[in-house]
This record gives structure tokens, C-alpha cells and sequence, in this order.
């Protein structure tokens, strides 16, 4: 019995490692620029609106490297894990104004994607992807935003879709 699994999970591992090989489906790029790690991109995938005052940004790291990259300066403890987004912000340009990251009430931690752990920079492997969200608070009369993301230039003029 032991050597029939065996013999059924060797037959899938091929499946596997040909899936995992799969390009990743195409997605719509925003905006991108270059990340200050160096041969990493940062791409900013949506900015849309989820009820009249919640926006949330979605984008991702590219590395197109074969070494990885670390992506964070800092580690001092359990924010560690938001660090992609903890102080990315969207600002409204004509009324002057900075949205951040929203903050979960009980905890404050981000209302954003942990792609970390606590005490830990973050870095990217060679020719990985990760992806990023994060919530803001944004009045619904604001329409269009520059997106600040830290490690790369800001995306400017970029509209909220409903």
C-alpha cells in the first residue's frame, strides 16, 4: 500500500512542478517602475474602489533577477510583516492631502497583505513575485490619486475604478 502512494505522488510531482512553472495569467499593468533594490519592479496593478470611502491598492515586486533582493530597511518588530505597505499612501493632489494605510482599530496593524514575519526584513527571491494590498480611507468626491509606494518613484495621476 505505502509503495502504490508513493508510486502515485512520484506520477504527480512532473503535474506539479509543470504548474508551478506556468507564467503567471496576464494582468493589466497600471504603472511600474523600478525599485531601488535594483532589478526589481514594483507594478501597480489596481487602485479601486470598494464602497463610497475604502479604496484599496493592489501591486506587486518582480524580480527579474537571479540573486534575491532585499525590499525593507527596517526590522523592529511586529510591523515587520507590513512593510511593503505599511507607508505607501495615496495622495490627492488637488485638495493637498495624504491618505495612509487604514489601521485595524483593536490592534493597529495595518489593514494590509503580511508578506513577512516579525523581526525579519523582507526579501524577494530571484525571479519571484509577490503581491501587495492595502486599504485606505478616501473621501468618494476624490477620483484620481498619486500612489506612494517606499522604494520607487511615485505613480502620479492614477484614477480610482469602481
Amino acid at each position: 500500500m505505502l509503495a502504490q502512494t508513493i508510486l502515485s505522488l512520484s506520477c504527480l510531482l512532473p503535474l506539479a512542478f509543470a504548474l508551478a512553472a506556468q507564467p503567471e495569467p496576464s494582468t493589466k499593468v497600471l504603472a511600474s517602475a523600478e525599485h531601488e533594490a535594483g532589478g526589481v519592479k514594483v507594478e501597480l496593478l489596481e487602485v479601486k474602489r470598494d464602497s463610497p470611502t475604502v479604496v484599496t491598492a493592489r501591486w506587486r515586486y518582480r524580480n527579474e533577477t537571479a540573486a534575491a533582493k532585499r525590499l525593507t530597511r527596517e526590522r523592529t518588530g511586529s510591523v515587520d510583516a507590513y512593510r511593503l505597505s505599511l507607508n505607501s499612501y495615496l495622495l490627492d493632489e488637488t485638495r493637498q492631502v495624504k491618505y495612509p494605510v487604514s489601521r485595524e482599530s483593536a490592534h493597529h496593524e495595518p489593514v494590509a497583505s503580511r508578506n513577512g514575519n516579525t523581526n525579519s526584513y523582507i526579501t524577494i527571491g530571484p525571479k519571484a513575485i509577490i503581491n501587495v494590498w492595502a486599504k485606505y480611507i478616501v473621501p468618494e468626491t476624490t477620483s484620481t490619486v498619486t500612489v506612494t509606494i517606499e522604494g520607487v518613484l511615485p505613480f502620479s495621476g492614477i484614477a480610482i475604478t469602481h
